[in-house]
């Protein structure tokens, strides 16, 4: 990757122009599609709509329930991200901080809300954007965090790098970012500013967009950042800056030495703001290594070098209109046409004009009439008459849309009587199939998005202190990030959770919600339980969290306490205050003599006075022994001095 002079703003400016010319076409054909869903009129083109100006006109819409449709699909899914070691000085401990921690990112964003909203636009028009974002905590903190924020009106705003390829624009170079200020706002921020508006790829400009603004831009580029890495004797690689240099002589010191170095070049994402006249501030420099625009791209594709993309409506523009004219035209011939009534003269009903005037509502068993020479009586007639052509028309329509989308009846709850349950189950199995990519593209976009949170995350959290981080199940626990403590065991110090150390991969993974998971989790226990109760009473605390009841968090924790002072909770998965209030207790216990139970020391005394009792015993036995020896050593010598004699 080559840089780009970014530095002239007539450069800029081009750049912008010729990416808006580029996708002109096909974002005017998203912007078509989402009017096409909003507009009242949307469903309806020109010339129809002259044509039948004095007719009545229906919108019988079908396509806004398919979009709510996969848009609900999508909303009540997880769309997860798994942080895990991949290299240098990464840990499992860590890993779990910066899941955590991202988790808690995005809970402070609101980000499902913002993921449900880009994926909804998504299938609608086949684009929309998110942005990451370093702000202060607050306005009297030097701390900052990351957040996720939507990206209002992104078909408009958001332009990337043409020489960008991949789906998630990972590969951009630069992008920028257009804003609308209205001009008052404008004016106060930049009052040296030129007042002309950055132009944004649209040649049609709706009524409610007149308002007086002016439009600027933000570009977003990568400069490169020459470092040099360092290999150790032990394999370690490091940056030659300063942090390294602090470390080398203690590294020299324990034999660690320098073993090969190498150039390397980096990327850090600088921003600047402009108008169509000039720019409007300096350069500054971000966290950021990749650029923090990210895209959401529906039936994503490169054909003749040009980035394609479309939603879910934008192929049913046809049967969708076509059921419109022809609903309406039946209507027009049906409903709105005259009644049958009966025609008559006026002598023939001269008389009778009460019980004729109540003709549709009386109970009368006939109805009487002048009968006059020469006329005919009176008789039924006019009335609409059913046009077939036009009812096959809507019906096939209907059909159209249904086959064009690959939506069935079955996924809306509404199966053919005469249909099989397997039918049903295989018409709804085939609709989701074609859900999966709209799926996809939402996972794509929201792991891109996990890469440039743990790119910048060291960056930011880069000094020591509390955060809260979120577990899976919504709990939060505070952690103390980049600090020190001793090990009781080396007497070394040992850092806890820097975030600036080895190297992390990212999963993402969709699937169903969570609280769908807690219901499956439950049952599973119960399942297992069936077959080994003790499964049961080995994670109770894991079952009682994914209860929902009233109580259950709390007999959860009652149940965890007794797993954790039984000794069954494995050391991995303590969290850090149960694992700071072990070390406590252990820490207390070797300060203080053992406390033994009464019990117990009256024991020991009865085993001591027993094992009295039996040396007493023994060094008796042994006296009476040696007494015995002793006599009988007497009694020989006698003999003896007997046999001398």
């Amino acid at each position: 990757m080559t840089d780009n002079d970014f530095s002239k703003h007539s450069d800029v400016l081009d750049m912008v122009s010729k990416a808006q010319e580029a996708e002109y076409d096909i974002r005017e054909n998203a912007r078509t599609a989402k009017s096409f869903l909003i507009d009242p009129d949307g469903q309806w083109d020109d010339d129809a709509r002259s044509k039948m100006a004095d007719s009545y006109r229906g919108t019988f819409d079908m396509c806004n329930p398919i979009v709510d449709g996969i848009s609900g699909e999508i909303e009540q899914s997880d769309f997860t991200i798994k942080v895990s070691p991949a290299g240098g000085d990464s840990s499992m401990d860590t890993a779990k901080t910066l899941n955590g921690l991202i988790r808690n990112i995005r809970n402070m964003s609101n980000a499902e809300e913002v993921f449900s909203r880009a994926s909804r636009n998504n299938v609608m028009q086949g684009f929309d954007a998110w942005e990451v974002v370093q702000e202060f905590v607050d306005d009297d903190s030097f701390d900052q965090d990351l957040l996720i924020k939507y990206i209002p009106n992104a078909i408009d705003s958001v332009w990337f790098d043409l020489g960008a390829t991949k789906q998630d624009k990972s590969d951009s170079k630069w992008a920028v970012k257009l804003v609308a200020l209205p001009t008052s706002e404008y004016k106060a921020r930049f009052p040296d500013g030129g007042g002309q508006s950055v132009g944004q790829g649209k040649r049609r400009i709706r009524e409610w967009q007149k308002a007086e603004s002016i439009v600027t831009g933000k570009i977003y580029y990568k400069k490169s950042v020459g470092v040099e890495l360092v290999k150790m004797s032990n394999g370690d690689v490091y940056v030659d800056d300063e942090d390294f240099l602090k470390i080398k002589d203690e590294l020299e010191q324990q034999g660690v030495v320098e073993e090969d170095r190498r150039k390397k070049k980096q990327y850090r994402v600088h921003t600047r703001l402009f108008d169509g006249d000039g720019w409007l501030g300096g350069e500054e420099e971000t966290v950021f290594s990749h650029i923090p625009l990210i895209p959401i791209y529906g039936n994503y594709d490169i054909f003749d070098n040009k980035t394609i993309f479309y939603g879910k409506i934008e192929k049913l523009f046809d049967q969708q209109r076509a059921l419109n004219y022809a609903m309406s035209r039946d209507i027009n011939d049906g409903a709105l046409s005259p009644r049958a009534k009966y025609w008559v003269t006026a002598e023939q009903i001269e008389g009778y004009e009460d019980t004729i005037a109540t003709l549709n509502t009386n109970n009368d068993p006939a109805q009487l009439y002048n009968h006059i020479e020469g006329q005919m009586p009176p008789g039924f007639q006019g009335g609409a008459q059913p046009n077939a052509a036009l009812q096959t028309t809507v019906m096939n329509m209907q059909q159209m849309i249904n086959t064009s989308s690959n939506t069935f009846q079955a996924q809306q709850g509404n199966a053919n009587g005469l249909q099989s349950g397997i039918a049903g189950a295989q018409q709804i199995e085939q609709g989701n199939i074609g859900s999966i990519k709209w799926f996809a593209a939402l996972q794509i976009a929201v792991c891109h998005t996990a890469r440039i949170l743990i790119d910048a995350i060291p960056r930011v959290y880069d000094a020591t202190r509390q955060v809260r981080i979120l577990e899976e199940d919504g709990t939060a626990n505070i952690v103390t990030l980049n600090t020190t403590m001793i090990d009781r065991q080396t007497q070394e110090l040992v850092e806890i959770n820097n975030l600036a150390k080895g190297k992390y991969d990212v999963v993402c993974d969709y699937g169903p919600a969570f609280n769908s998971q807690q219901k499956e989790t439950v049952q599973a226990f119960l399942d297992m339980a069936a077959i080994d109760p003790t499964f049961l009473e080995q994670g109770k605390d894991i079952m009682l969290k994914n209860l929902s009841a009233p109580g259950m968090d709390q007999m959860a924790e009652r149940s965890r306490e007794q797993l954790l002072n039984a000794g069954l909770i494995p050391e991995s998965q303590l969290t850090d205050e149960e694992r700071q209030k072990i070390a406590e207790a252990q820490a207390m216990a070797a300060q203080q003599p053992p406390q033994e139970d009464p019990m117990m020391v009256a024991a020991r005394a009865e085993e001591g006075k027993a094992q009295a009792a039996q040396m007493e015993a023994q060094n008796k036995q042994q006296q009476t022994q040696m007494d015995a020896q002793i006599k009988m050593a007497g009694v020989q010598v006698e003999q003896e001095k007997i046999n001398l004699e």
